[in-house]
């Protein structure tokens, strides 16, 4: 029996044969686990979508707080922080400039925020490595044991997302 590359012409062509069967019924498995993918019940619409959408910009400009400090409108409260004292939202980058007036740095001293309701006085003494620094100082702005009611608002509209 002649094993090369052209002995399917001479009646070998099992092979062949086998070759296709197993092509169909790969065909065959991958149609029926088609069918048995889950339908997700838990779908939310266009509509639903564009509903959710309209509510978060109404809630937006129904309660469009003005800050304390500037008199401007708080046009994104999400990025606001609360007032020290009153807890009242007032603009990031007011707060920034109370403290800055407030504070007396020195050469390559910034104020930054480190987190959970704190701004730092830190200084970095290469202004080309920003990676290097030390914090001289934490100011405790919010308080860590109280939340502010309008932050307990903005947090149930977004948690009602889908």
């Amino acid at each position: 029996m002649n094993r090369d590359r052209h002995s399917h012409r001479h009646g070998n062509n099992s092979n062949w044969k086998n070759n296709q069967n197993n092509q169909q019924q790969g065909k065959a498995s991958a149609l029926s686990a088609a069918k048995q993918i889950p339908v997700s019940r838990n779908a939310v619409s266009a509509d639903q979508i564009r509903e959710e959408d309209e509510a978060i910009h109404a809630f937006k400009t129904a309660n469009q707080p003005v800050c304390p400090i500037c008199g401007k409108p708080i046009l994104e409260l999400s990025s606001a922080i609360g007032n020290r004292g009153s807890g009242e939202p007032i603009h990031f980058d007011c707060a920034i400039d109370l403290l800055a007036k407030e504070e007396t740095l020195a050469e390559g001293d910034k104020i930054i925020y480190i987190g959970q309701g704190r701004f730092g006085v830190v200084n970095i003494p290469n202004p080309h490595d920003q990676k290097h620094f030390t914090i001289k100082k934490v100011i405790d702005w919010e308080a860590k044991d109280s939340r502010s009611v309008w932050r307990d608002q903005m947090s149930d509209l977004y948690s009602q997302i889908r």
